[in-house]
């Protein structure tokens, strides 16, 4: 009985294609390649768990433009009892100027926003030197911790950033750097061959002439396989030639790891597919109980390659 006519259901068919990859032991990662941490590393998949190795941030930054403080300094500032901090002094109640995304004093434990303080002169005088006053009058408190972001806010060292298997996103890529990174290993993309088969086939962009059919399905199959993380050739198109499309196949299978056969699948004269798979290694389905896709061909040839 043809295995065209068995038509079992999706999950049937996508079982026995799995069982088939690992008894050939193809069912896993492909090898895996180091590869620079840029924008090419979109939409690769991590081989390994990636850990941290360093915070970010690395040190106690500001989150504000303003005035680095000891919070307990400031306890007591409202606005009928002002209190004012020397700028850069050695006085026990001081403050220093800090731009947003500067390390914070070691004494500091919070940052008061520029437009929160009275910047003053030497004459206790309101100035507009708002970034070296001689003081600062402030008319609030403030917590410890406040306008701050503290060492490993976002990432601390040593924790888990991706784990394996995931396709990286730019987010990733930011997380990946922000951790410490320069290079991530990944699984090699696969290599897929998409051969159009069909003597009715023309490409894009000839003069057609009447049964003549632009094909387009592997512009689109290439599309869709780059979309997915994969690495896709177009191969000219083959007439329905048995052993020309035999020698296409055995051709595409030392280089690639999945070969797209696109037509030729059902049951017609000049439909070869399944006999080509026959020919070079195993059908293992024909037919599937989809719609649209019924006549689906799923096989292992030659050289340990899937098709």
């Amino acid at each position: 009985m043809s295995v065209y006519l068995h038509d079992i259901p999706l999950n049937q068919a996508q079982a026995k294609f799995q069982e088939a990859l690992q008894s050939a032991d193809l069912w896993r990662v492909l090898s895996t390649e180091e590869i620079p941490l840029d924008e090419k590393a979109l939409g690769r998949v991590t081989v390994e768990s990636i850990w941290a190795k360093i915070s970010s941030p690395h040190y106690h930054a500001s989150a504000m433009d303003g005035f680095a403080v000891r919070a307990e300094d400031t306890i007591g500032a409202q606005p009928s009892n002002p209190i004012q901090l020397s700028v850069n002094s050695n006085q026990l109640l001081k403050t220093e100027y800090v731009d947003t995304g500067d390390p914070l004093p070691d004494w500091a434990n919070a940052v008061i926003p520029i437009e929160n303080v009275e910047s003053l002169d030497e004459n206790n005088q309101i100035t507009n030197a708002i970034r070296n006053p001689s003081s600062i009058r402030i008319r609030a408190s403030v917590t410890p911790w406040s306008h701050v972001r503290p060492l490993g806010e976002d990432i601390v060292a040593t924790q888990l950033v991706l784990p394996a298997g995931h396709i990286l996103r730019p987010v990733d890529l930011g997380a990946i750097a922000a951790s410490g990174h320069q290079t991530i290993k990944v699984s090699r993309k696969p290599k897929v061959a998409i051969i159009p088969t069909g003597s009715e086939l023309v490409p894009i962009g000839s003069k057609l002439k009447s049964g003549d059919i632009l094909e387009f399905n592997s512009l689109v199959l290439t599309s869709q396989i780059k979309q997915m993380g994969g690495e896709a050739t177009r191969f000219e198109i083959v007439k329905d030639d048995f052993d020309l499309i035999c020698e296409t196949v055995l051709q595409a299978s030392n280089d690639y790891d999945l070969i797209l056969l696109n037509a030729g699948s059902s049951a017609g004269a000049e439909d070869f597919s399944a006999k080509v798979v026959q020919k070079l290694g195993e059908l293992l389905v024909h037919g599937v109980a989809v719609r649209p896709g019924h006549p689906v061909i799923l096989g292992v040839i030659a050289r340990n390659e899937v098709t």
